[in-house]
């Protein structure tokens, strides 16, 4: 199977990478500075570029099975519009190409689950985080109109902890304290774990410990 990872040098892509390639998949890592990618391996190809340029999108998703993405801004703190025109782009070049599959990182702060994430992310999310959640709802939009087969995983706050394989994930899950978190290795493994799985298909499932 032939992937594309779309943030693959920051830390969340470096784990999906790591672990498509224990898999023993075809890994495309689409990167904006290589330098970054800190990972190498003979299945592992990378391409530099911008998200913001559609040609340079297109051609890297044309003859692709899946496609991931964990791109974000720089920032907590700022909306990245390159970032939502990158997902536009994403999601045409998949259409004209034929790849159906996508497996979107987005961020459980989002309006419509924040309610289920722990009583700081409910207060930060309108204040401090106002910038990335608005970032990730119109990213999700874009998604969610387009008719591909497409699952955006909702993860809670994230640490640099191990891969437990140990962690709960649904559509109606909750946080059980205050803040719901869980590792990057985690949200990695969960999100490997779509691509043989159609049970959130056009869903957006959390994931948290």
């Amino acid at each position: 199977m032939k992937l594309i990872l779309f943030g693959a040098s920051g830390a969340t892509g470096h784990e999906l990478v790591k672990q498509a390639l224990e898999k023993g998949y075809q890994v495309t890592g689409f990167v904006r500075d290589p330098v970054k990618m800190k990972i190498s391996h003979s299945k592992l190809e990378l391409i530099v570029g911008d998200v913001a340029n559609d040609h340079l999108v297109g051609d890297a998703i044309n003859g692709k099975d899946a496609v991931f993405s964990t791109l974000g801004a720089a920032s907590p703190f700022k909306y990245d519009q390159s970032v939502v025109i990158g997902i536009s782009n994403i999601v045409n070049a998949m259409m004209k190409s034929g790849v159906n599959r996508l497996i979107y990182m987005s961020a459980i702060n989002v309006k419509e689950s924040r309610k289920q994430a722990g009583l700081l992310i409910r207060v930060l999310a309108p204040l401090l985080l106002r910038l990335e959640t608005a970032g990730h709802e119109a990213r999700e939009k874009i998604i969610r109109a387009s008719p591909l087969q497409w699952t955006l995983v909702r993860s809670a706050g994230l640490t640099n902890g191990m891969r437990t394989g140990i962690y709960r994930s649904g559509t109606d899950i909750s946080a059980n304290g205050i803040v719901a978190t869980i590792s990057r290795a985690d949200v990695a493994d969960f999100m490997m774990s779509q691509l043989n799985n159609d049970q959130y298909i056009r869903k957006m499932p959390l994931v948290m410990y």
